[in-house]
């Protein structure tokens, strides 16, 4: 699910990308790469790689951050960037030129026909906060409150909103106020009292989470209750979302740190342009997977990129430079995501 706000933003990109080359952004020697915001798993990511491979490898890479990723998409189909984060939940859309893409259907399937794998990964959690003395302890106790679901433009705000009405039939404007802000503004907000409730998708241990309870003991609440509802377990099957926890002890003042807390997650998947070279690929995924627990150190939030489910509800044909490594270390590829021919 996405907003309609994300194919309004995303529809001229469509007819911008019509008229652009099909030529690899690399041409120069310096690798280019969209991410999303500061304070993500994706813009953690990014940036440190790029560290990563200038410093083992040898490989320069500029990042972009801030970006749509489904702009970033078309982008990535017509060689003018390098390297992505891409959710799953839109390759489907692009392979078929439909949501924000029907206006220039043939555009986004010869796009979708360019973009490569190298790994699928985690990126994040959604946190469900509230603060701990509020009285708010399910999400049934949302209903007339004021809710930051997140901010105007992205999927984020959409996903949130359908979350509380899959588990608990709310709806926003009807049954609770939606706030939308951007991210700093909407810990402001929370900050304030000018919000009951703040929706953040980030991964776990994040800072934005340890900001927001610097100074107060916060809530997460917890999804255990609805994940046996057929919508639930719907909205769990696509878009590479997945059943995830927040562990016992991960913030320091959060109120109910001493148990696991379950919530939905989500994975992304690291994407190149099919004309990058084999060797290109292959040295990035060595560079990235050999220096894992570097990584790691750098970005706690990291921790959900490894080798173990490298695969896991990705599906982008892997890049022939990612597949050499995986045969080399005898990761057997699904024969779904063996690359064409």
């Amino acid at each position: 699910m996405r907003s309609r706000v994300i194919a309004k933003v995303a529809a001229g990109a469509v007819a911008a990308a019509v008229a652009s080359g099909a030529h690899t952004a690399s041409a120069q020697g310096i690798l280019k790469a969209d991410t999303t915001g500061v304070g993500g798993v994706n813009h953690a990511l990014f940036v440190v790689l790029a560290n990563i491979l200038k410093k083992k490898a040898g490989i320069n890479m500029q990042v972009n951050e801030g970006q749509t990723l489904t702009r970033s998409a078309l982008k990535l189909g017509r060689g003018k960037i390098d390297l992505q984060p891409l959710p799953p939940v839109i390759t489907p859309w692009l392979r078929t030129g439909t949501r924000m893409y029907k206006k220039a259907p043939d555009v986004a399937k010869k796009a979708a026909a360019n973009i490569r794998l190298i790994a699928s990964y985690g990126a994040g959690v959604r946190h469900y906060l509230v603060w701990a003395d509020s009285g708010i302890e399910t999400f049934e106790d949302l209903n007339g409150k004021r809710v930051f679901v997140g901010p105007p433009v992205g999927g984020a705000s959409t996903v949130a909103m359908a979350v509380l009405r899959i588990t608990v039939g709310l709806k926003a404007d009807k049954d609770y106020t939606q706030v939308r802000l951007p991210w700093n503004g909407g810990i402001q907000a929370m900050q304030d009292g000018k919000i009951d409730v703040f929706i953040r998708p980030a991964g776990i241990g994040a800072a934005s989470i340890e900001q927001l309870g610097a100074k107060r003991k916060f809530r997460l609440l917890s999804v255990a209750p609805y994940v046996d509802k057929p919508a639930f377990k719907k909205y769990l099957g696509g878009g590479g979302r997945v059943l995830r926890k927040v562990p016992a002890g991960t913030y320091k003042n959060q109120a109910n740190n001493d148990k696991d807390v379950a919530t939905d997650g989500f994975r992304h998947q690291l994407v190149v342009n099919k004309n990058l070279s084999d060797d290109l690929v292959y040295r990035i995924t060595r560079t990235l997977f050999e220096n894992l627990p570097e990584m790691h150190k750098t970005a706690a939030i990291l921790s959900d990129v490894s080798l173990e489910d490298t695969f896991s509800l990705a599906n982008v044909p892997v890049h022939p430079g990612a597949l050499k490594y995986y045969k080399e270390i005898g990761k057997k590829v699904p024969a779904k995501l063996m690359p064409p021919g």
